[in-house]
């Protein structure tokens, strides 16, 4: 039998499940023709045989395995685009919740997922822009998703969350006749979901009772979320704020303090000898007295001011007045090193010894102060000049807190 024209018997043979073995795959037989019409499996010519044509063709043939199913052509988008079947049910440009495809059997066993998917249809878009607010942390997202839910929806009145244990609520109990729905999940309550001037009915109750499905879900998962980002910018000892946070945040402050003309002082500090405090009395008693140093810090600083742990014994503070001074007479940075010195003598009058404390004796710690646009334009160089400002009063004999710049001073009575 001959190759050219025919397939490959072994080509030809298929599996159980209509594929080609690999093994018994061959080249594509060529089926050979001229230009000039000449087919060479004809008889040749009485009297002789016939001429040859200058050059020849050769065309593949399609390996097909005979009795063979054509497979049913692939769809496009555009194809699909065009079947109305497929066509989503919402309006061009809306896409539905993903919440809307979990299995009804699931369904069942969480009745907020379930009452979403029935029929509260929430845009994509708005539910990406929402979990990007959840990720920044800037906004807040009861607020956020509020705005969604009234403007996407046709409400008689305005939406609001009543907070559980809120004085308002012991004052006044919500009455029955006031459309509300419970904000629960997983034995959390978040509150309940009030429309406000309108009066309640049936269709307003289920839309409220979907409405709040789904709001519960998006503040669970703003919680989580919360959760994920105290682990990932705090440290775990002392709670303060950790070195990666404070190295990413700061110069945003810094870029905002250029903008809107403001001052940012940095208080760089580290405990004196707290290494032989280590080897004294172990690690357990310097873990204390890391945690007992933040406490006593935070009680000197308002609750925007940045307090972060950026080595071992290692702390910084972020001090800034956007909003103008702390008090009508106050002038920055003398107000930030005044501070500064009232924790650093807290610091050193504290009995660390009383009632079982982690140590015998007296503790102290060296700082120093450099304040933006004064000192350095950017976080770098303006931790480097704390830094070197530090050193000036361990060079001092420790126990003090140094000021760069003019105002700065190193008098024994004015920094000890």
């Amino acid at each position: 039998m001959s190759v050219s024209g025919e397939l490959r018997k072994e080509a030809s043979e298929v599996d159980d499940n209509n594929l080609v073995r690999p093994h018994l795959v061959q080249e594509p037989a060529r089926e050979r023709c001229s230009v000039s019409g000449f087919n060479p499996m004809d008889p040749p010519a009485a009297g002789g045989n016939a001429p040859r044509p200058a050059f020849e063709i050769f065309r593949p043939v399609p390996n097909v395995a005979p009795n063979r199913k054509p497979k049913s052509p692939k769809r496009d988008a555009s194809t699909m685009a065009e079947t109305p079947a497929d066509k989503p049910p919402e309006s061009q440009g809306t896409q539905s919740s993903p919440l809307a495809e979990v299995p009804a059997d699931d369904l069942q066993n969480n009745p907020a997922t379930a009452s979403v998917a029935a029929t509260l249809k929430i845009p994509m878009q708005a539910q990406i822009m929402l979990t990007q607010e959840m990720q920044t942390g800037r906004r807040d997202i009861q607020t956020v998703a509020l705005e969604i839910l009234q403007s996407n929806f046709r409400w008689p009145g305005y939406l609001k969350i009543e907070p559980t244990g809120s004085e308002q609520s012991q004052l006044f109990p919500i009455a029955p006749e006031k459309a509300a729905a419970p904000l629960v999940h997983r034995g959390v309550n978040f509150g309940t979901l009030i429309l406000e001037g309108a009066a309640k009915s049936a269709r307003i109750t289920d839309q409220l009772q979907q409405s709040a499905a789904w709001l519960t879900a998006m503040l669970a998962l703003n919680r989580n979320f919360n959760n994920l980002r105290r682990l990932a910018d705090t440290d775990e000892l002392s709670g303060a704020y950790n070195r990666r946070y404070f190295m990413e945040n700061v110069p945003h402050l810094l870029e905002r303090a250029r903008r809107d003309r403001f001052c940012v002082t940095i208080l760089l500090f580290d405990i004196d000898d707290f290494k032989q405090y280590n080897d004294q009395f172990g690690h357990a008693a310097g873990d204390a007295i890391i945690r007992e140093v933040i406490g006593m810090l935070r009680h000197c600083t308002r609750n925007r001011d940045m307090v972060a742990r950026i080595g071992g014994d290692e702390f910084a503070v972020v001090f800034w007045d956007e909003g103008g001074p702390r008090q009508p007479d106050s002038q920055h940075p003398r107000t930030v090193f005044n501070i500064a010195q009232r924790f650093r003598k807290a610091v050193a009058e504290h009995p660390w010894n009383a009632e079982g404390g982690p140590i015998s004796g007296r503790l102290s710690i060296s700082g120093g102060l450099a304040t933006f646009p004064w000192d350095a334009q950017n976080l770098n160089d303006l931790m480097g000049v704390a830094d070197n400002e530090l050193l000036r009063a361990k060079s001092m004999g420790k126990n003090a807190i140094v000021l760069a710049g003019p105002t700065g001073t190193d008098d024994s009575d004015e920094t000890k």
